[in-house]
């Protein structure tokens, strides 16, 4: 898609961060906990909420807090932004190599399309309200143009939606934002920041502060595209940061991993405490996964996202949140289940993990191995990378070169 730049991106440290196996794939450890931690938050809070059909949920703080996990969809795509930008960045602004657009819609493919239809069909065998009428749209990822049939069947297959038309658009925006930029990489973070706070004064003008807001306005590219914004600008800064080799780990507060970590769930905290403070979920984006991400000091609590069985399930985390939102409204509505909260998402817990885990080896698995890297190799030795980021997207599938 664009030349190599010189010079050639290096590694802002020597040392390696812990890995995990995704279907033969080496991942970063830490970033795959963090979408298990993503996950699991979207699962807590719609437990809360279907815990008490959905009624006074939001009175308390300790309510919000619970249902406060929902937020999570918004670290998702704050992921996505990053992972996924992060080799389009390196090949227009840090000597990676170039893009091979085929192999890069190949694997988009390969990730998203067979469980999300497996999952679809599944729950559309079991919605009787008429939407079964309605499968082409879901067949086509055009649920979310409807009223109809927006956030129904399985509500948080919006966001994947969302997602799809990001995986189209992103080859387009990072040819623009390159041309742009006429491969400065200052000016590029400049362009990138401004469009997103243009996409911030959409999101509070259209829903934030809005009056009154369509469901299919609210779970929309344009409602919602704010929030790959810190992934975006994050990724600039890592090529920024491999290109003049800086290390952070040494700086006192700024290369402090347990700092920015603090400082993301407090921010989200107070997104808890008043929802009309979503505009905080930005920069508590950008502080949890820079932590992950960027070449800090890995403090204690850093280190407890190494847990293996943490990062294991941050592999099988598409299809926790893509199984567990029908699953826990079925179990809240069971004759046999106690009813309350701590009941319902215990129960909750190792059904929909139990799921996910099968669906991850049986559904998922075979497609990933068919991948293969979308980024062409450099013609110098390639660095290694501390955070893994050859390594580092879930999602998308970029093998090792």
């Amino acid at each position: 898609m664009t030349e190599p730049h010189p010079p050639t991106a290096v590694a802002a440290v020597p040392t390696s961060a812990p890995q995990i196996d995704q279907a033969g794939e080496r991942r970063s450890a830490r970033v795959e906990s963090l979408r298990a931690l993503a996950a699991l938050g979207v699962l807590v809070g719609h437990a809360y909420g279907w815990s008490h059909g959905w009624n006074g949920v939001y009175a308390t703080f300790h309510g919000r807090v619970l249902l406060s996990g929902g937020f999570g969809v918004f670290l998702f795509f704050a992921l996505s932004g990053y992972l996924l930008f992060l080799p389009f960045a390196r090949a227009s602004f840090g000597g990676g190599g170039r893009i091979e657009l085929g192999r890069y819609a190949l694997n988009r493919a390969l990730r998203v399309l067979p469980l999300y239809y497996v999952v679809i069909a599944t729950f559309l065998v079991f919605h009787d309200d008429g939407v079964r009428s309605e499968w082409w749209r879901f067949a086509l990822f055009l649920e979310s143009f409807s009223g109809r049939t927006v956030a129904t069947v399985d509500g948080p297959v919006w966001s994947l939606v969302v997602e799809v038309q990001f995986y189209v658009l992103l080859p387009v925006f990072a040819w623009l934002v390159a041309r742009a930029a006429r491969r400065s990489l200052r000016m590029a973070a400049v362009l990138v920041a401004g469009l997103g706070v243009a996409a911030l004064v959409l999101r509070l003008a259209t829903v934030t502060h809005a009056d009154t807001v369509t469901p299919v306005w609210r779970y929309s590219l344009p409602a919602t595209c704010v929030f790959f914004f810190p992934g975006l600008l994050l990724a600039l800064l890592r090529v920024h940061l491999d290109v003049r080799r800086v290390d952070w780990s040494g700086r006192r507060l700024a290369g402090s991993s347990s700092l920015w970590l603090l400082a993301g769930a407090t921010l989200w905290l107070l997104v808890a405490y008043r929802y009309s403070y979503d505009v905080l979920l930005l920069p508590a984006s950008a502080l949890l996964l820079g932590a992950c991400a960027l070449p800090l000091r890995a403090e204690p609590l850093l280190r407890l996202l190494d847990l293996r069985w943490l990062a294991g399930l941050g592999a099988a985390s598409y299809s926790l949140y893509l199984w567990h939102d029908p699953i826990v409204e079925a179990l809240s509505g069971a004759g046999w289940m106690p009813r309350g909260f701590a009941p319902l998402l215990a129960v909750s817990l190792v059904v929909c993990c139990t799921v996910a885990v099968a669906s991850y080896r049986i559904v998922e698995t075979p497609f990933l191995r068919l991948r293969r890297a979308w980024s062409a190799p450099r013609t110098s030795p390639q660095p290694q990378s501390p955070y893994g980021d050859r390594i580092l997207d879930p999602m998308p599938a970029q093998r090792t070169l």
